[in-house]
């Protein structure tokens, strides 16, 4: 309405303003209460106080008529532009255009605003000392009562700063991005929901082999497994802790994760919209590959442990074959020690021979004994059965290859450490694969399998190992247990001190081990550890 009057009476307010710039802006408009339909604007409001709300707003506007010819501006156009309104008024605004504006916006500004629809856009403008500015522009057009376009009302500001700080933003974020797209590592910031906002092409490219299963749950799900390391770390920051899980197609994957939670650091503005109870809290993740370095870790590991082996099966064979010679001489001096015991005397000169034989077998025996290895002696740490099967399938594999061997390796996926002896539990285990693998050997079938399952029972740690060997008939099955039970025709070297060892071991663990009797498809043995054994474990 007020630029309706303003129009109506553009030659009274256009003389006003541009033949008496000398009066003040309520002595400009001292008469204008006298146009009609003034009452109509505002009942209750003068004129008076709109034209001086108008000139007193803080964004320059600018009334022009239906050509774009100034009529009014207001106190904030002439301090941004520098024109005084007698010098603007009367001028096209054309003549605050820089020319730096594309022809095709001011096209397509005049075809909005003629068509009666307001426009807002943003135009390269010039002071009145020629510089250059920003101006963001709302022009609406004023119509009369037939829908004719009378006026146009513009209102304006520079956002010259604003720009060129929203440019900086934009810039310092392509730039953070393609620093993220670069680093090695991946990088991936996410919401207080666990909701990915920003990442980097590695983590990108880490999603795509994933397929439709998002890697940072999987980060989140084994960060929760060390969730005493992530809340114990100051001040929100926890690096390097290293998680493992295994990738969708089965590969094993470990990642060193870091990160920081970071609080937002004004969220009053969207407390307006969402509930205050949702934090804004973020989590800045970053996960390094470190898969080929823990294989390079493990190989080694497995290296060492088959050098380790090596020397330990060196030493048993010795110790084996040591307490072979020391059984075999203990049963004819047995033999002896019970002719000379019997009440009837031997001949003069048979009896002097015969303490002669038994003081000698005696010295014999006691020195084999001396030349014994000494059994290994250790403390008792906790053992992942679990590991140590693996590692021995590991080992064994070339040899399960080139014998053609299939193995089905079936352990519990979650198995508690087992307080004991390592070295002594992997080497039982070992003695009773190479027993399993001498089964299969010995039964020249084409299909040879061997199957290993764990499992938790009833407080112990439970290993079942099967082939489908030739098996051990029924009337053999505790006498394998026994020094030098050896009935494997190709086991040449071997002493049959395995099955005797291995059970040696296990009860000193306070553990059982026995042969299924009722399975006949080869051989399964029970193997079972309690997980509290009062025992020092050692052999």
């Amino acid at each position: 309405m007020l630029a309706r009057l303003l129009q109506r009476n553009k030659q009274t307010i256009a003389g006003t303003v541009m033949h008496k710039p000398s009066k003040t802006f309520s002595e400009q408009y001292t008469d204008i209460s006298s146009i009609a339909g003034f009452e109509h604007v505002a009942p209750g409001l003068s004129l008076q106080a709109i034209l001086e709300t108008v000139e007193q707003a803080p964004v320059a506007i600018s009334i022009t008529d239906a050509r774009a010819n100034i009529l009014y501006v207001n106190a904030a156009f002439e301090e941004l532009t520098g024109y005084l309104r007698d010098e603007i008024c009367g001028q096209n605004e054309s003549v605050l255009s820089c020319k730096n504006t594309p022809i095709e916006v001011y096209r397509d500004l005049w075809r909005i605003i003629q068509s009666g629809k307001p426009w807002r856009g943003t135009l390269v403008n010039r002071t009145k000392s020629g510089t250059r500015y920003l101006a963001e522009l709302n022009i609406a057009p004023v119509l009369d009562a037939n829908r004719r376009i009378t006026s146009f009302l513009g209102m304006h500001r520079d956002i010259s700063t604003l720009h060129q700080l929203e440019q900086q933003l934009k810039h310092q974020k392509a730039l953070s991005e393609t620093m993220l797209d670069l680093a090695p590592a991946i990088v991936v910031l996410l919401d207080s929901e666990h909701r990915v906002l920003m990442d980097n092409q590695a983590y990108k490219q880490l999603k795509a082999e994933f397929g439709t299963i998002e890697p940072v749950h999987l980060f989140l799900d084994a960060l929760n497994d060390r969730l005493d390391q992530v809340e114990s770390a100051p001040y929100g920051k926890f690096q390097d802790i290293q998680v493992r899980f295994d990738a969708p197609n089965g590969d094993e994957c470990w990642f060193a994760l870091s990160g920081i939670h970071v609080e937002e650091l004004d969220h009053a503005a969207q407390n307006y919209f969402k509930p205050s109870s949702e934090g804004g809290r973020y989590l800045l993740l970053v996960a390094t590959d470190i898969t080929t370095r823990k294989a390079e870790v493990e190989r080694s590991r497995i290296q060492h442990l088959k050098v380790q082996m090596a020397e330990q099966e060196l030493t048993s064979s010795i110790r084996e074959t040591l307490a072979g010679a020391i059984f075999q001489l203990e049963t004819p001096l047995n033999v002896i020690q019970a002719a000379l015991d019997m009440q009837h005397a031997s001949p003069d000169a048979l009896y002097p021979i015969l303490r002669q034989v038994l003081e000698s077998s005696h010295s014999a025996i006691n020195a084999m004994r001396m030349a014994l290895p000494k059994a290994e002696q250790g403390r008792n740490f906790l053992v992942n059965i679990n590991q140590i099967l693996k590692d021995l399938l590991i080992i064994s594999t070339d040899r399960m290859l080139a014998e053609g061997v299939v193995i089905d390796w079936k352990p519990e996926p979650v198995l508690p450490a087992l307080m004991g002896n390592e070295a002594s539990l992997r080497r039982m285990f070992h003695y009773l694969i190479d027993n399993a693998l001498l089964s299969l050997e010995e039964t020249g079938r084409v299909q040879r399998e061997l199957r290993i399952h764990t499992y938790l029972k009833e407080g112990a740690i439970w290993v079942e190992i099967t082939d489908n060997g030739i098996g051990i008939p029924s009337k053999q099955r505790l006498k394998v247990f026994e020094p030098f039970q050896s009935g494997w025709k190709r086991g040449s070297g071997k002493a049959g001190m395995g099955l005797c060892m291995a059970q040696e071991i296990v009860n000193s663990h306070g553990g059982g081990i026995r042969i299924d009797p009722d399975y006949t498809g080869g051989c399964r043995i029970h193997i079972n550890l309690p997980l509290k054994h009062g025992n020092g474990g050692m052999e």
